[in-house]
């Protein structure tokens, strides 16, 4: 039997996304600067190379499927403008995504800095127009498994298919 989960969005603040990460935005105390010039460090590492690049979500249904997390690397995803979109994670510590521990935050403006192994859909989706823009830091090893060698099984990222788990996901992006 499938069991259907609605997610509702939660707001994104500090606290709110603190079990799967952190949020790129000047919070707290500077941790460096000059007069005119702030500067506050974020923690991201990576065990390869790190990969910047730009990613474009395209509109689709708000249908979660697949589900990843990344053991070698604290991912990134900032807004370049345009629409918000949606990203839905579950803790790390948890062994599988479940509907009792997904959670969806609509990412406008506001970056977020996923801790290692936060599981996080693949997508992001835009909540209006063809398509939301991110800048999207992460590591050469890992995206080079995923999009280099897509039928081998990965080693640095664990993928759950939640459809085959008989798990359909809607975002309710009504509220």
């Amino acid at each position: 039997m499938t069991e259907t989960i609605s997610l509702t969005i939660e707001p994104l603040t500090a606290e709110t996304f603190a079990p799967y990460g952190r949020l790129l935005a000047p919070e707290g105390p500077r941790d460096a600067g000059r007069e005119g010039y702030d500067i506050w460090i974020k923690p991201f590492s990576a065990e390869s190379q790190a990969r910047l690049q730009i990613v474009r979500y395209h509109a689709r249904p708000f249908v979660v499927r697949v589900m990843e997390r990344h053991l070698h690397v604290t991912e990134t995803r900032m807004p370049l403008g345009g629409p918000s979109a949606i990203l839905v994670v579950a803790p790390r510590e948890a062994d599988c995504p479940t509907g009792a521990n997904l959670r969806a935050f609509r990412l406008e403006q506001t970056g977020i800095l996923l801790h290692r192994g936060t599981w996080h859909s693949i997508d992001a989706y835009p909540e209006s127009g063809a398509h939301a823009d991110f800048l999207f830091l992460s590591e050469e090893a890992t995206v080079s498994e995923l999009f280099d060698t897509p039928n081998s099984p990965p080693r640095r990222t664990e993928v759950v298919d939640l459809g085959k788990r008989d798990i359909h996901v809607v975002i309710d992006v009504s509220r």
